[in-house]
């Protein structure tokens, strides 16, 4: 499983990026909502999965999720919001669909893992 992660956190980007490599998923790590944008439009292969912070400059996670939910080959992927604010307004960003999620950075790393377990075990079935 292909995992796009961004997050203007460097830390986070490290933990959670190495993390996830230890589980064995190939990651590629990005700053920011345009530097996530170029890597989906840069050819570099398909990503099965993003994780996203919300609030980021530049493009944050909000703009960046309407642009690949209007990008034609990656309006399938699931996308997980993650955010250090854990309010009502945040968590609502993920409500509307099947394929996007909530987190907060206060979760468990093994409840991230498990939902990014589900959803890779969802989308080798297709049921994502």
């Amino acid at each position: 499983m292909r995992i796009l992660l961004v997050d203007d956190e460097e830390g986070f980007l490290n933990v959670m990026g190495g993390v996830l490599r230890e589980q064995g998923y190939d990651v590629v790590s990005v700053e920011d909502g345009k530097q996530a944008r170029e890597a989906l439009e840069g050819g570099g292969g398909k990503f099965d999965l993003i994780i996203s912070d919300v609030f980021m400059p530049t493009l944050d996670g909000v703009r960046f999720h309407s642009y690949v939910r209007e990008l034609t080959q990656a309006n399938d992927i699931p996308f997980i919001f993650i955010s250090g604010y854990d309010d009502e307004h945040t968590r609502g960003l993920a409500s509307g669909s099947p394929r996007d999620f909530f987190l907060s950075k206060t979760t468990p790393i093994e409840d991230i893992i498990a939902l990014v377990e589900k959803l890779r075990t969802n989308t080798l079935n297709g049921s994502v």
